[in-house]
């Protein structure tokens, strides 16, 4: 694969040869879920050791703050009555989820989890998140890697970094163990081989932290984004009746290429183990297939007037329009508000450069054979951008 941005450059090599940043998701934890995860993996290798070592001071200085967090305010957040259900942002991976979470997030009815929050979620309320939140800031990258997305600390980010440092299941330790890689997905995103006290776990984590940013906000609406919930979206109706939820499809041979190009930059910056003898695309290929089923046998079981569909496509082709279709849809409220506040920023991303990928004959013709499902479901055909060889 080539073409432009940073992201279309790296390759397991590139990865392995990299120094990883000095600091992790993990460092964010707190005690006991840092134990957890320790304990239930091992095989670590020495390129991650500064890393690891970085992460332990982290979680032991962070302890005080967040005992006096949880002090402070852990029974206000449990007593903290949730005045409007969040909006959920769902789908595969590089679908196109943050972009359009960057699109609403300019809603000002909205609030939304930031990059500090995620990584430090014991630490977001009052005056115990300022110095942890000042050291991340000022290590982050500019962009994403895998894409020309920029990176700050205030931008929206996804809650699962977040529920990994609440509680022991958190998908992001498919990237932090990839040894376990597959068992992982399985675990976090549809509970295989976990314990009805695991799974009650990550409910409470899930919970605790919205309630928690709820409080924060003074009540507002919260919109999360997060492609793993695309197979909880019936757990999350449970924990939330009044949820909605917005669904973004992308044309799958684009999800392939940049899906393949995002393992190699996430496994630089988080694999505590060696990751050199995974077949990513085989990962691809099942994660996919596994994610999008999963989604589509669930969704009969959420009310229409819940969820609404888009695509990337639409998103990028015509912004306006289709923000307003999903409006209609949600019968989200105070909407010329928001359009006021979306339709300039949609406008400062017309100049946005895609990556362009090549792609062997090969692998088209799998992507068709295994996703077939997908194509039936949401047809599309094969992007001019994308060169094919062989």
């Amino acid at each position: 694969m080539s073409g432009k941005g940073e992201g279309t450059r790296w390759s397991v090599e590139r990865a392995l040869k990299e120094r990883p940043p000095i600091l992790h998701p993990l460092g964010g934890c707190d005690v006991d879920t840092f134990l957890a995860h320790l304990s239930q993996n091992s095989g670590f290798d020495r390129r991650s050791l500064p890393q690891r070592i970085v992460a332990v001071l982290a979680v032991m200085a962070r302890h005080p703050f967040s005992c006096m967090e949880k002090m402070k305010w852990g029974e206000r957040v449990r007593q903290h009555q949730i005045p409007k259900d969040p909006v959920f942002i769902v789908g595969h991976w590089r679908s196109g989820t943050t972009h359009l979470h960057n699109l609403l997030s300019q809603d000002p009815q909205f609030r939304f989890l930031d990059f500090g929050q995620t990584a430090l979620p014991h630490n977001l309320m009052g005056g115990t998140k300022g110095i942890a939140r000042d050291m991340v800031a000022s290590v982050l990258p500019k962009n994403r890697g895998y894409d020309n997305v920029e990176l700050t600390i205030d931008a929206p980010q996804e809650e699962e970094m977040a529920l990994g440092s609440l509680n022991p299941l958190g998908y992001y330790c498919a990237y932090y163990f990839p040894q376990n890689m597959l068992r992982h997905f399985a675990r976090t995103v549809f509970f295989e081989g976990v314990t009805v006290e695991e799974i009650e776990g990550f409910k409470n984590a899930y919970v605790t932290l919205v309630k928690k940013m709820s409080l924060a906000y003074g009540g507002k609406q919260l919109l999360f984004k997060n492609p793993p919930s695309t197979a909880r979206i019936k757990l999350l109706k449970e924990l939330f009746p009044g949820a909605r939820f917005i669904y973004i499809h992308r044309n799958p041979y684009e999800v392939y290429a940049s899906s393949l190009n995002r393992y190699f930059r996430l496994m630089q910056a988080f694999a505590w183990q060696d990751f050199s003898d995974i077949n990513f695309e085989e990962m691809v290929y099942h994660k996919y297939a596994r994610l999008l089923q999963a989604y589509i046998e669930q969704r009969p079981s959420i009310p229409s007037t819940d969820l609404v569909e888009t695509s990337y496509e639409a998103i990028t082709r015509e912004p306006k329009e289709e923000i307003r279709r999903i409006y209609a849809a949600l019968d989200l409220s105070n909407r010329e508000e928001a359009f006021a506040k979306i339709d300039p920023y949609a406008q400062s991303l017309e100049n946005y450069e895609r990556n362009k990928h090549r792609m062997p004959r090969a692998t088209v013709e799998r992507i068709q054979k295994d996703w077939a499902f997908s194509f039936k479901e949401w047809p599309c055909s094969l992007p001019d951008h994308i060169e094919v060889a062989g």
